[in-house]
C-alpha cells in the first residue's frame, strides 16, 4: 500500500480554500517548499507535518489513513512512510521516524527512529496518553526520565507506562536506533 502524504495535505488545503501561499504564512515555510510536500518531491520535518494538520484543523493521522484492501497489508522497506524531524540525506539522518505499520487505524502504531551522534528526539520531554514498548535495535541508546536515566543497549527492550514524561538521546558517535510500539496510536 503506498500512501500519498502530499496528496493528502493538497485535498486537506483546498477543502479549507487555502491557497499554498496562504498556508505557507500560516505554517511558516516558503511556498516552494509546500509546493514540493505536496507533490511529494520533499519531506516535511515532523514540527511541519503538525504545524500543516494544525492550521487545516485535521488530526496528523488524517494524512496516512488509506482505504484497507486486505487483512494483512504489508509495508514494504522502501515504501515506509518517513516522518522526518532534522536534517538528512541519502547516507545519513540525524532524526527521523519510519512508520512501521500501514497506517494508524489499528489499535496499535510501530514505528522505527533513529538518532544520530549524540542527538535527542526532542528539546523537552514528551509525554502522551499511550503505553510504549521500545527495544534497541542498532547501538545504544539512553531513555531520559523526569528523575532518572536508563540505558538500554541493542536488544534490551523497556515498557513506557502511559503519561510519563521522557525523551531519548544518542549517546554515542554513530547511529542508533529503537522500534517502538504505541498503544493508542499518537501519531
Amino acid at each position: 500500500m503506498i500512501i500519498i502524504l502530499g496528496k493528502k495535505i493538497k485535498e486537506a488545503r483546498e477543502k479549507m480554500g487555502l491557497s499554498i501561499k496562504d498556508l505557507a504564512i500560516k505554517v511558516d515555510v516558503s511556498s516552494s517548499l509546500l509546493s514540493q510536500i505536496e507533490r511529494d518531491l520533499a519531506n516535511p520535518s515532523l514540527n511541519t507535518l503538525r504545524s500543516i494538520a494544525t492550521q487545516l484543523e485535521v488530526p496528523i493521522f488524517s494524512f496516512f489513513e488509506e482505504s484497507k484492501t486486505s487483512e494483512t497489508e504489508i509495508v514494504r522497506h522502501d515504501e515506509r512512510i518517513r516522518i522526518i524531524n532534522g536534517k538528512t540525506n541519502s547516507k545519513e539522518i540525524e532524526q527521523g521516524y519510519d512508520l512501521l505499520s500501514p497506517d494508524l487505524k489499528g489499535a496499535i502504531q510501530m514505528c522505527e527512529m533513529t538518532l544520530g551522534p549524540n542527538q535527542y528526539n526532542s528539546d523537552k520531554f514528551n509525554r502522551h496518553d499511550a503505553e510504549e514498548v521500545a527495544v534497541c535495535t542498532e547501538e545504544s541508546i539512553e531513555l531520559h526520565l523526569e528523575t532518572q536515566t536508563i540505558l538500554l543497549d541493542k536488544g534490551d527492550s523497556i515498557r513506557i507506562v502511559a503519561g510519563t514524561p521522557h525523551r531519548w538521546r544518542n549517546p554515542s558517535d554513530k547511529k542508533c536506533a529503537i522500534i517502538f510500539a504505541m498503544t493508542p496510536p499518537t501519531f
